[in-house]
């Protein structure tokens, strides 16, 4: 099962299989094997996947059908450069918002 997903995650990140056999220190066939279910990798291997695209090893493994962290990357990947930017500036005037609205002062001026 980790193949279909691995290839998968690895395409969506831009990798092909020589650039994500390079970034784990592993064979090219190594990474092909995995892809095409003919083995899987090795534990710590796993967990240098999982830490590098982001993604559970859950997802990986085929024990979820969903990983929020990975649906949230994917999502972003159909935002262009500058909407993301919006979405950034956006987020920022939030979170100062909310700190705003959470001071004693602000909560004070609200019950007068």
């Amino acid at each position: 099962m980790i193949g279909e997903l691995l290839a998968e995650v690895r395409r969506d990140h831009g990798d092909t299989q020589s650039k994500l056999a390079e970034k784990l220190h592993v064979t090219v066939s190594a990474v092909r094997s995995w892809e095409q279910d003919k083995s899987s990798p090795p534990h710590e291997t796993l967990v240098s996947i999982c830490k590098l695209y982001e993604v559970s090893s859950d997802y990986l493994l085929g024990l979820t059908d969903v990983d929020p962290a990975y649906v949230q990357y994917r999502r972003l990947l159909s935002f262009t450069k500058s909407e993301l930017d919006e979405i950034r500036i956006f987020e920022e005037y939030l979170l100062w918002r909310r700190k705003r609205l959470d001071t004693p002062q602000h909560n004070q001026d609200s019950v007068n």
